[in-house]
């Protein structure tokens, strides 16, 4: 009979201890969205930049705006490279080649607007980042509307632009 409160005594003592444990070390709240299975999507809340940007190829600096994370600055060196693609820091950015072409066929845009809109966290260790653009140049379709900007971290946890697409 004793050894039977022992026992209980010490779960629900392991219980509490548990439940403190679990207090002090709160998980970030995820959504798993799953309208297609195939395609699940976890989003961790985190506040976007509420700043709506705007460059044109005059005023485009190497510099981060100040507000910005390593993830959203990774966006933002994008946008500014595709409008002025031999930009100092451009070369040396790991970015989607097309951004580099020359072809005046593909109307590189001169002036970009975006605001940064939702981001997702995807399965595979990239992250979606959609922004609400607009440009003064066709750019692929690319710089017109939501635009999602895939971002991944190099080998030295850097911050870069995997992919660039847009949707209607």
């Amino acid at each position: 009979m004793i050894k039977k409160i022992v026992v209980i005594a010490l779960m629900l003592a392991l219980f509490g201890w548990s439940l403190t444990l679990i207090k002090k070390t709160e998980p970030e709240k995820v959504v798993v969205q799953a309208d297609n299975p195939e395609e699940q999507t976890i989003q961790a809340e985190e506040t976007l930049p509420e700043t709506a940007f705007s460059f044109n190829t005059q005023n485009v600096t190497t510099e981060c705006s100040e507000e910005l994370s390593e993830m959203f600055c990774a966006v933002e060196n994008a946008v500014k490279c595709t409008l002025k693609p031999d930009l100092e820091n451009c070369a040396k950015l790991n970015l989607p080649q097309f951004i580099f072409m020359t072809d005046p066929t593909a109307e590189r845009p001169t002036e970009m607007n975006y605001k940064f809109i939702n981001k997702k966290v995807q399965p595979n260790g990239t992250t979606h980042i959609y922004t609400e653009s607009s440009c003064n140049g066709s750019w692929f379709g690319l710089c017109q509307g939501t635009v999602i900007y895939v971002v991944g971290q190099s080998k030295n946890d850097k911050w870069f632009v995997k992919d660039i697409y847009a949707i209607e």
